[in-house]
């Protein structure tokens, strides 16, 4: 039995038309995870291909195709679907957009695994060998964080990604964002055992772990046993955490002094109003500046993602926050423009209000304008946003972030900047690009 495992991306993270070098990407867990997860009694020849490192060769043949994708790979995912289809294989789909647009999936694949895959997957290969396949596999017991396996990193091009170290401690969020589609596919905020999650990073041989969980800290009890764990394995470490982590200074210090390098951020917006309306509320009443200053105390680089197009945003929104980013001086400011993800209370709000401009799930990338905002134009936002990323990644900016604390830090933030800086840039050539091939 032949089974292909396949990671699509967007134009503009895809190997043959995007703009990812190696220094901006990580190692996807689904595929590696899917497979550790195959029956042995299926004596299953896998193969793994993410399209971030590498094309797809529509010569191979294989019995079962399972695709996984995003709003922003779907179109990608059923093109897939189709030439593999059309070879006479079997296509399933999962991951968040199906499970969330399932009856749409299923018109581009045999089956869709709708949510977590730890019993599903497996229940499908079994049927799928007997000729019993059902059209969606949906799990519906409760789910216990032990069902959760290490992935099988051997199909892992380490030499394509800068962190193929990738490790997963918990899912979901604890916070409900109302842009963010974490809520609406983890049910709930888990974590996994500690003494399975430092046994796997204990086999990995990399001195730097990438935590891919949204929010490291959505259990802070669980969080501190973790890190008090995690620091006598002396790695290096960047993941996710919300802010209020400056509010804690035991789970801090304990964060640090067990590797922390590097911490993506959402702070979003400075607008107070926007915060409340959107959900963010643990970024209501703190000082970005002071923010910023506090971690760089512990040695922790900020990597600090802004949204616009709010509701709230009027078209002086652009150089009030662009100068704010700089003053800050955030490490690495990403720039983001608000997306109602289908499946999320934004998308119903819009669809509602007859403002989604386009379906083309493929534009759905934080990178495009695909509604119509509340107080400027589609053109205004566009411009708006390229302005902000212009400014935050001018070369006065970065000399002003750059001689601040962490010392340690320098050498990574230059080379990181450079490389954002080209991908900022790009995207605004590529970002506007409507097709899904």
């Amino acid at each position: 039995m032949k089974i292909l495992l396949i990671h699509p991306q967007n134009y503009l993270q895809r190997f043959s038309s995007g703009i990812y070098g190696r220094s901006l990407r990580y190692a996807p867990l689904t595929m590696p995870t899917l497979k550790a997860l195959i029956p042995q009694e299926l004596n299953a020849e896998v193969r793994i291909i993410d399209e971030m490192v590498e094309n797809i060769d529509f010569t191979l043949s294989a019995d079962l195709v399972a695709i996984t994708c995003i709003t922003g790979t779907a179109l990608r995912a059923y093109e897939i679907a189709k030439k593999f289809r059309d070879k006479g294989s079997t296509v399933v789909l999962g991951g968040i957009h199906p499970t969330l647009q399932t009856e749409e999936s299923l018109e581009h694949g045999d089956a869709v695994v709708c949510g977590y895959a730890e019993r599903s997957w497996p229940a499908l290969l079994r049927d799928f060998t007997k000729g019993e396949m059902k059209r969606v596999y949906e799990d519906l017991e409760p789910f216990s964080p032990s069902l959760i396996q290490a992935p099988d990193r051997t199909g892992i091009k380490r030499k394509d990604y800068i962190g193929w170290c990738t490790v997963e401690m918990s899912r979901g969020c604890s916070n409900s964002c109302d842009f963010c589609i974490s809520h609406r596919f983890h049910h709930s905020y888990i974590c996994r055992e500690v003494a399975d999650v430092i046994d796997e990073i204990k086999s990995m041989s990399s001195k730097l772990i990438f935590f891919l969980d949204p929010n490291l800290i959505g259990n802070r009890e669980h969080a501190k046993l973790f890190f008090t764990e995690l620091k006598k394995l002396k790695k290096w470490w960047v993941g996710c955490a919300t802010l209020d982590v400056v509010d804690d200074p035991e789970l801090l210090e304990l964060m640090a002094k067990s590797g922390c390098k590097g911490l993506l951020m959402g702070f979003e917006s400075f607008c107070q109003d926007t915060l409340h309306s959107t959900g963010k509320t643990k970024n209501l009443g703190k000082n970005y500046t002071e923010v910023v200053r506090t971690l760089h105390d512990y040695g922790i680089s900020v990597q600090a993602c802004f949204v616009f197009g709010f509701d709230s945003d009027t078209p002086s929104i652009f150089e009030e926050t662009a100068e704010m980013i700089v003053q800050a001086k955030f490490d690495l400011p990403q720039i983001s423009i608000y997306t109602p993800f289908p499946g999320t209370p934004l998308f119903e709000q819009f669809e509602r209000e007859d403002r989604i401009v386009t379906r083309n799930w493929s534009l759905y990338n934080g990178q495009n304008v695909v509604f119509n905002p509340a107080q400027m134009s589609i053109k205004e936002l566009e411009d708006g946003t390229d302005y902000v990323r212009r400014r935050v990644y001018s070369w006065s900016a970065l000399s002003q972030r750059f001689f601040e604390k962490p010392a340690w830090v320098k050498p990574l933030v230059a080379m990181s900047y450079l490389g954002f800086r080209f991908y900022q840039y790009r995207i605004k050539r590529l970002g506007t690009q409507e097709f899904a091939g």
